[in-house]
């Protein structure tokens, strides 16, 4: 075009208002329009600054000459793709991610006032347009913007957009739309940042870490290498790459699903791709996967807004299927590895594994704790895992590792000699051995007892006219009781004593345990009583009186 040619935009009013206003009514989606422009324009760094009511995007890229703004920024839908023939930007350097031409329109969708400043790279003068979207929409078909030519040195160039008179009464928060773009954005271009400047003066650089660096994450898979080379070819040929994270505790609903990204531009908005979405593991899951072949497909299989991906042809079909089997199978090696993660975390706080611990319980009372042990640890039940171990802490300390042996508080000294042996399972050998250890106490405390017979033993000991062991008189220095009271409290420990003497000591002195315990004669709850019973007995003789003849 010549000098003295005025620039026009051509267009029905109607298209600015449906392709713009409408369809980009979220400023984060706007302004990555203008971000994608400098993208292929092989720009640098871009900076966007927030101002009172008003927001700059500016970047370091080639530029455009007035007959380029002409050509290319007043064009609604050029593809510039189908016009380079290629799929690359100016320098070759990087895959063009702009496509439709309908990206300037977006802008009319936050503000009404756009300001395009932009000098060519090597020119020595830049191109101010101004756009006006009441004036654009009042016209008939032709609108002519504002323009204006003003010096610039040659070695400046690159592209300053204003957007002003914004629809919207709230500010602009800098850390929100930094956060924001890092959804749309996934360049991996280390030649190029994004820097929002806030009205404070703060700069936000819009990095990926931004989308995964508040996820406290437990577990991570990296594309392709976690990929199988035996199922998943066809999408390790087509190049799919990225990176899915679990985190430690459900995320929020904005921070849930995977997003699709195509030439480094948001082309799908996280989901789950219709996989069981119902399963809670989902709300752990995040990430991102880069499927850059679709950007090849004719006619074009993403979106104008870049916010979903046309799933009903047969590329895109497969790719959904292939996603959805991904979402399963990495559900089930989230629990697997979850329930791996909470095992071990529950063991080092428990001290003892589950199965050691309930496998050490017997009785009914084994079959409950297994119960609520396994529905606590349940893949299905949606308890993080430090909720997981406080609650099979309660439930250890209601129901111990032994815990029949517990229950019964037996006495200290009687749990000395039988723990080993109720930790095998040899509870009768542990019912003879407590007999021992009371036998041997009694001995031990007078000296008149250690030739006394066994069977004689007790009566000696625990006699009523004069017992030598008073297990009675530590209970009358605060309290009065009749004589026969003693007399009981002595008969008692008499007989029982020589009811667990005669009644079990002998018999699994002089019987095969194994007949005695198959026949019924002897059991395992028989065995437990007998415990307790020989504990009581040891109780009382903490304090007992020796009388000395």
């Amino acid at each position: 075009m010549t000098a003295d040619e005025e620039l026009v935009l051509k267009f029905d009013p109607q298209t600015v208002d449906h392709l713009g206003a409408k369809m980009y009514s979220h400023l984060p989606n706007a302004v990555a329009e203008l971000v994608a422009n400098a993208y292929d324009a092989d720009a640098s760094t871009v900076f966007i600054t927030i101002g009172d009511g008003e927001i700059a995007i500016e970047d370091d890229g080639h530029g455009m000459t007035r007959s380029e703004v002409a050509d290319r920024y007043l064009r609604i839908g050029r593809n510039r793709r189908n016009e380079l023939d290629s799929a690359r930007t100016e320098s070759g350097k990087r895959p063009v991610s702009g496509k439709k031409g309908l990206g300037k329109l977006a802008l009319f969708g936050i503000g009404k006032r756009v300001e395009l400043t932009t000098t060519r790279q090597g020119a020595d003068s830049a191109t101010h347009v101004v756009l006006d979207y009441d004036a654009m929409m009042a016209s008939d078909r032709e609108y002519r913007p504002g323009e204006t030519q003003v010096a610039s040195p040659p070695a400046e160039h690159g592209t300053k957009v204003r957007l002003s008179e914004l629809k919207r009464n709230t500010p602009v928060d800098s850390v929100d739309l930094a956060n924001s773009l890092s959804k749309l954005f996934n360049y991996v271009d280390d030649g190029f940042q994004i820097l929002v400047i806030g009205q404070d003066g703060v700069s936000h650089q819009v990095t990926a870490d931004r989308r995964l660096g508040a996820v406290n994450v437990e577990f991570d898979w990296e594309f392709p290498d976690c990929l199988d080379s035996s199922t998943d070819w066809a999408m390790i040929a087509k190049g799919v790459r990225g990176r899915v994270v679990s985190a430690k505790t459900p995320l929020r609903h904005g921070m849930r699903g995977i997003t699709l990204y195509v030439n480094g531009r948001l082309a799908n908005e996280p989901e789950y791709f219709g996989a069981s979405e119902s399963s809670f593991a989902f709300s752990y899951f995040t990430g991102y996967l880069e499927v850059d072949f679709l950007d090849n497909l004719e006619p074009d299989v993403i979106a104008t807004d870049r916010r979903a991906i046309d799933w009903e042809t047969d590329v895109t079909i497969e790719l959904r299927e292939w996603l959805q089997a991904l979402m399963l199978k990495l559900n089930q090696e989230w629990r697997r590895r979850r329930a791996e993660a909470g095992k071990k975390k529950t063991e080092e706080t428990l001290g003892v594994s589950t199965e050691e611990w309930v496998g050490s319980i017997q009785g009914p009372k084994r079959t409950e704790v297994e119960a609520l042990v396994e529905a606590v640890t349940s893949e299905d039940v949606a308890l993080e895992v430090e909720q997981q171990t406080k609650i099979l802490e309660i439930v250890k300390g209601i129901a111990p590792p032994h815990a029949d042996y517990v229950w019964r508080n037996l006495h200290p000294a009687i749990k000395s000699v039988t723990h080993d042996d109720y930790e095998k399972g040899d509870y009768y050998r542990a019912v003879m051995e407590a007999v021992k250890r009371y036998v041997g106490t009694l001995r031990n405390l007078h000296e008149s007892l250690d030739d006394v017979a066994e069977g004689k033993l007790f009566n000696e000991a625990f006699s009523a006219q004069s017992p030598r062991l008073d297990v009675f008189k530590k209970f009358t220095e605060e309290y009065s009781f009749t004589s026969d009271t003693g007399d009981n409290i002595h008969a008692g420990q008499r007989g029982i004593s020589q009811g667990i003497w005669q009644g079990f000591r002998n018999p699994l002195n002089h019987e095969e345990i194994g007949k005695l315990k198959a026949s019924g004669a002897f059991t395992y709850e028989d065995c437990l009583d007998a415990l307790a019973i020989i504990s009581h007995l040891m109780r009382r003789m903490d304090g007992v009186v020796v009388r000395e003849d």
